[in-house]
This record gives structure tokens, sequence and C-alpha cells, in this order.
């Protein structure tokens, strides 16, 4: 009787085990992709060129820049990822945002050569993994040779947009800024008939990485704003509902923090000094009491 229990049950417990650690596989990958997932973080992108010597002038006319957000990097020239021009989203895996342009018109890329940049725009994205980018192009763009305008025709970038790839990892709560590098002399091209089209030549690289302080200041209803200050600089946060917050794009070495108190309750200011900040990490304080 003994004997026959052991041969019922050795099958049940394999397969028992069998089904515990398919759980946890799926369970520590779903873990994984969730860590990219979770959150957002905030992007910047700046504008730069290559020396030209070849015009006075190229002027591209920046209405809106767009990035795209999916769990796989894909590319510019991918079909499958076209999206309807005049929605935000794309295929189910894909997400669409569309950044804080800081000044739509006209930029001229001769402005912005030798190390010279200017920020294009900005703002919270998904965490995840970015691989494009959309410049939304208006209709008048040109270039000026010798003192006269020439239209620049962009086809399509007026409707998909001018795209070309970055592909990044982007984590929650870090600030990343990246820097998109015309070449204007082998972007503008000359047609036979005495017309100049846009065809862009980008590089894109990064620019900086800040380090970030994050945490919770309680009891949230007791909290009054955080501050950090470190030998240059002071910084407010106004926590979130749950007490969050955060400070992002931060230079590295270390900041002192302050929890203020609602001067209208009991409790006193909490601070921590020598709060260590290392360039694309996250300082990560967990919940701060006050006193």
């Amino acid at each position: 009787m003994q004997n026959f229990m052991k041969t019922k049950l050795l099958p049940k417990l394999f397969l028992a085990f069998a089904s515990m650690l398919l759980m946890v596989v799926v369970v520590s990958c779903t873990n994984e992709n969730d860590s990219l997932s979770k959150g957002t973080a905030t992007i910047q992108l700046k504008l730069t060129d290559a020396p030209s010597m070849e015009y006075d002038a190229v002027y591209i006319d920046i209405q809106g820049v767009r990035v795209g957000v999916a769990d796989e990097y894909f590319y510019a020239d991918d079909p499958y990822y076209e999206d309807d021009a005049d929605s935000t989203e794309g295929p189910d895996d894909v997400e669409w945002v569309n950044l804080e342009l800081s000044d739509p018109g006209l930029y001229n890329l001769l402005d912005y050569r030798n190390g010279e940049t200017v920020l294009l725009a900005g703002g919270e994205i998904p965490a995840g993994k970015i691989s494009q980018v959309r410049l939304l192009l208006g209709e008048d763009s040109h270039v000026v040779i010798d003192g006269v305008d020439y239209p620049l025709k962009t086809p399509s970038a007026q409707t998909s947009g001018l795209k070309f790839n970055l592909h990044s990892v982007l984590l929650s709560d870090l600030m990343y800024s990246f820097v998109i590098d015309f070449d204007a002399s082998r972007s503008v091209v000359k047609t036979g008939n005495g017309k100049y089209i846009l065809k862009p030549v980008i590089r894109t690289y990064a620019d900086a990485f800040g380090g970030s302080i994050t945490g919770f200041a309680l009891p949230d209803s007791a909290v009054s704003y955080v501050q950090i200050i470190n030998a240059g600089d002071t910084l407010i946060s106004m926590p979130e509902a749950d007490g969050k917050f955060l400070f992002a794009g931060l230079d590295g070495g270390t900041w002192d923090l302050t929890v203020f108190a609602d001067t209208t309750t009991a409790y006193q200011d909490s601070v921590i000094y020598d709060v260590n900040v290392e360039t694309g990490k996250v300082t990560n304080l967990g919940e701060i009491w006050l006193k």
C-alpha cells in the first residue's frame, strides 16, 4: 500500500513543481518587462548642425515633435509602424508621444554650429524603449543662397513627419537629453530642375544624463514642500497626493534635502544631509517622515 501511494504521488509532485517553476519564469519575465514600462522618464531634444559653407541659411519649419515607444526596437523605414498622420496612436504595441515644442516655427540650422545647440522639445514619456523621432514640418522651410530664398520641399514630412531612428532605453524617474545633429550640406539636395529637396542626414547622440532623487514625504497631509540644496543650486518639489517627490536632471555630487512641514500643523521639518547623486542613477530615499 505504501509503495502504491509513492507511485501515485511522484508524478503529481513533479507536475506541481514544474508548474511552480513555470510560474516563476513567467513572473520573472513579466517583472523584467514591467521594470521598463512602469513610470515615466523626462526627455529633451536639442538641435545642432554640422558645419556647412554652401548656403547663407537653411530654415526648417518645425511644427511638432513625436516619439515612438515600443516593446521592441523598430526602424524608420519599417512600414508596419506607419501611423495615421492625424493621430498620436499607431499599432497596438507602439505608443506615439507628442513632446512640447519650445518654439514652433523656423529654425536656421546654420545658427547652431561648432557645438552650439538649441532646446527643441521636451516632456514626460513612458519609461521603456524609444525607437523613432518624427519632426512634423510646416510648409515654410527654405534655403537662402546668395541672398535669394528657395523653397525647401520636404515630401511627406508635413503629414507623417521627418523620421529618424533614436534607439535608447529610458528608465523611470531619470532625465535624458539627446542632440539631433543635422548635416545641412548633405541634407539639402538640388534637383535637375533647380529645386531643393530636404533628404535629411541626421545622427543622434546622448548629450547628458542627469541623476535623480526620489522618495515619499510623509504624512502627505502635513508636508508643505521638499527642497534640495548644494553649493550652487536650490530646487523645490511639490509632492504628489501620495507624498511622492522627484528631482530629475541633477548634477552629480551631494545634496542636502529638507522636507518642510506645513506651519499649521504640529510637525517639524525633516532634514537629510549629504544625499549622494550619481549621473544616470536614481537615489531612492524611500519614506521620509516629518518629526
